[in-house]
């Protein structure tokens, strides 16, 4: 009775454990997806995080590299609200604890294996850990992709409004206005950076910018307005200049990825490829030499039989 009653108490935590485990993914991807649904979290408010959801943050000790690459991927990502870290980590750590704290209740309902089921969860926690930051920095990459690939093209047009005689503050809330139809990512950035220019300067806006998507590119746009904005250069030539090495660079990077894309394929072709086609062109051949060896090697009057369509006797003829 009392082992019925403890194992009753494990399945019930273990399942417990495991609708924590799908209820912290689903929450992860909303983060990672910038999705905050009913929460409607304001990137300009403090919000309300809850004590036990900042101790389960620092549950886990951080290196302050690790740290700073995190806040870096969620900047890129797009996710600006205040406690998105905390919340990641939160979740993050959650996930571990969960997988470790199911490994005992998992080793009571089955006592066999003890080894295998340990190393099963410590994995599991190794994934769990491991799985939020490496969607979070693929989504901030692509999205950062996707606001570079945009970024020619706007330039192209904050130089037609310069040329008309507009300064770049009063061309930025035309661009906000064409940019939905180059791309909905960078036209999010450029509100930032509309709102940013009136408070400050657009040379200082365009810094913050390139401090949230952490590009080479966009490091030059900034230096190029802040430079243009402190010395009074010319600032169509400037950003004309830009915009033709940004794309030199993005045209290079293209070449530079369907150069490696041969030696990507070949692996795919090793192993996925070559077995059937080995197998196709070299077993018919294999099947054919063994039937003309297995025909020559017979008995003169088994081979005629068999050249006639006739069986082979099951006993070979006598010999004299």
């Amino acid at each position: 009775m009392n082992q019925s009653l403890v194992s009753f108490i494990a399945f019930s935590l273990l399942a417990a454990m495991v609708y924590l485990l799908g209820l912290g993914l689903i929450n992860c991807r909303r983060i990672i997806r910038g999705d905050w649904s009913d929460e409607n979290v304001n990137a300009t408010e403090e919000s309300s995080f809850p004590i036990w959801m900042q101790w389960l943050a620092a549950s886990v000790p951080q290196m302050q590299i690790e740290l700073s690459r995190i806040r870096r991927d969620i900047s890129r990502a797009g996710i600006y609200a205040p406690d998105a870290l905390e919340r990641l980590l939160a979740i993050r750590n959650g996930l571990v604890w969960c997988s470790l704290f199911s490994i005992p209740l998992v080793l009571i309902l089955a006592p066999s294996g003890h080894f295998s089921i340990v190393a099963v969860g410590l994995l599991i926690a190794v994934v769990f850990y491991a799985l939020p930051g490496l969607f979070l920095n693929a989504r901030g990459r692509v999205r950062a992709g996707g606001i570079l690939g945009a970024i020619p093209e706007i330039l192209d047009i904050i130089s037609m409004c310069l040329s008309g005689g507009l300064t770049l503050e009063q061309a930025l809330p035309r661009i906000v206005e064409y940019s939905p139809h180059v791309s909905r990512d960078l036209t999010n950035e450029l509100k930032l950076v509309v709102q940013q220019a009136n408070a400050s300067s657009a040379g200082t806006a365009f810094h913050q910018l390139s401090e949230r998507i952490d590009e080479v590119e966009l490091r030059s746009l900034a230096a190029t307005v802040q430079h243009t904005e402190r010395l009074g250069t010319d600032m169509k030539r400037a950003i004309d200049s830009l915009s033709q090495s940004i794309r030199s660079t993005l045209k290079t990077d293209a070449e530079a990825r369907a150069n490696s894309l041969s030696l990507k394929l070949l692996f795919p072709i090793i192993f996925c490829i070559s077995p059937p086609v080995f197998f196709v062109l070299v077993v018919p051949p294999i099947i054919k030499l063994r039937d003309h060896f297995q025909r020559e090697f017979l008995p003169t009057d088994t081979r005629q039989a068999l050249e006639a369509g006739g069986q082979t006797p099951s006993t070979p003829p006598a010999t004299n």
